[in-house]
């Protein structure tokens, strides 16, 4: 049944923890509790024992606050439950934590520590029942990635704290529309997909390639971003092929040999014919993400995100909490008062001819908010739905196969669920027609 109330999510701790961005605490089944060993990579050593006065995680915070508060060197501390031969050791310096098993089948593997909550998460879950209790609390880092692949990941969590990543694709649709506009262009569409481009008289330039079911690829071209080089036209164009790399298929093919436009700068591909030059690519298949091969290139030149451009040339527009002609005029210089106006009021006049979206059928909107109040949540940017978070599909049941039908049928935009995410999870967009209804059972 409906309940009353007000706007839906945070409902509980686990989307009250979602909403400030860290994963929801799982409570794994409890296990007997074991004999645990503290160590550091300095030789000191402290075991704790079931049954005392202090709580497994009390007695590894004070070891850990002895540490911190004498003049040690000490870069790694270590929680190791020698009887099943598993360990998990914070390391300090990388932020981050390493957790190994032993006997015939050893792992060892890393993950990126994003906040406090996230910290204490990990250790409770580990003290209750082990290594196994943190695989939900992934994506967990091969070995073999090393450091390395701790500053991608740190360049993953830097970018989902970003102003592109928690704006609405349908926000930032709008948004592109007009500055398009604004610079004397109009948005062009072919084949059901539209470009929208823009620049700042400068060479400097931001496109979008945006499809009929919802995915998009950003690209940000900055002329003075290290990351493009013009002396070494064949590394250059190594290098410019590369940063696409992990842009799924169907997205990649919009910059390949793509029309010709004032605000793209086409250079020759490895394989033949051309690509759209770039300093920075986003791409929105499910939330926005950095492309894998730009993430590489960051961490390889030790460069940071803004070395894209994308905070100079699109998301100071993101930004502006009142998007009108006078807060663009400030925001961008080079262009007119006049221009601006005309952007904005073309705009305005092609989404007046937009037909009007056909009424959702009630009974199935119903249905999509049951499931979201038994089994999803609003992800911190308002910006997705998040279903069976953690979930396998056998796990999800019955009740996923009908959300996957109810997104159809209510022409909803389903996304890909981030890399890592469990086999069941599904990730759908915001739309304020269901929104308006979610309170209603919060």
């Amino acid at each position: 049944m409906r309940k009353g109330g007000g706007r839906g999510p945070p409902r509980s701790e686990r989307h009250a923890c979602e909403a400030r961005g860290e994963r929801a605490p799982a409570r794994p089944p409890r296990t007997t509790m074991r004999p645990l060993t503290f160590s550091d990579d300095e030789g000191n050593e402290q075991r704790w024992l079931p049954g005392g006065p202090r709580s497994a995680l009390d007695a590894f915070g004070e070891f850990l606050d002895q540490r911190l508060d004498s003049e040690s060197d000490c870069a790694s501390l270590r929680i190791e439950d020698e009887e099943n031969e598993e360990a998990l050791v914070l390391l300090l310096d990388e932020e981050a934590f390493r957790r190994v098993k032993g006997g015939r089948n050893p792992r060892t593997e890393y993950r990126l520590i994003s906040s406090k909550n996230d910290y204490r998460n990990l250790l409770v879950n580990f003290v209750r029942a082990g290594f196994a209790a943190l695989d939900r609390f992934g994506p967990w880092l091969p070995e073999t990635d090393g450091p390395a692949g701790l500053a991608r990941a740190r360049l993953r969590v830097t970018f989902d704290g970003s102003v592109l990543r928690a704006t609405h694709p349908r926000e930032l649709r709008r948004r592109l529309e007009v500055l398009t506009r604004v610079d004397g262009h109009e948005p062009t569409t072919t084949d059901g997909v539209t470009h929208l481009g823009f620049g700042n008289g400068c060479g400097d330039t931001v496109n979008a390639w945006l499809t009929a079911d919802g995915r998009a690829l950003v690209v940000t071209f900055d002329r003075t971003s290290p990351l493009h080089s013009p002396g070494d036209a064949e590394a250059d164009t190594d290098a410019q092929a590369a940063l696409y790399e992990g842009v799924p298929e169907d997205l990649l093919v919009l910059v390949r040999n793509a029309s010709a436009a004032d605000t793209t700068l086409h250079v020759p591909h490895p394989d033949g014919g051309t690509l759209v030059a770039a300093t920075g690519v986003f791409h929105l298949s499910g939330p926005c993400a950095m492309a894998d091969g730009l993430v590489t290139r960051l961490q390889e030149a030790r460069l940071d995100i803004e070395d894209t451009g994308v905070g100079r040339l699109l998301e100071g527009f993101l930004t502006l909490r009142d998007f009108t002609p006078g807060t663009v005029g400030e925001t961008a210089p080079w262009w007119s008062a006049e221009d601006i106006t005309r952007g904005f009021a073309a705009t305005a006049a092609s989404e007046q001819g937009r037909s009007a979206t056909a009424p959702l059928d009630q009974g199935e909107v119903d249905r999509f908010c049951k499931i979201w109040a038994d089994s999803g949540y609003n992800d911190r940017w308002d910006v997705h739905y998040v279903f069976f978070d953690g979930r396998t599909r056998e796990q999800a049941g019955d009740a996923r196969e009908e959300l996957l039908r109810l997104i159809e049928a209510l022409g909803l935009d389903g996304v890909d669920a981030p890399p890592g995410a469990a086999t069941g999870e599904v990730w759908v967009r915001t739309d304020p027609r269901i929104d308006n209804e979610l309170g209603l059972w919060s």
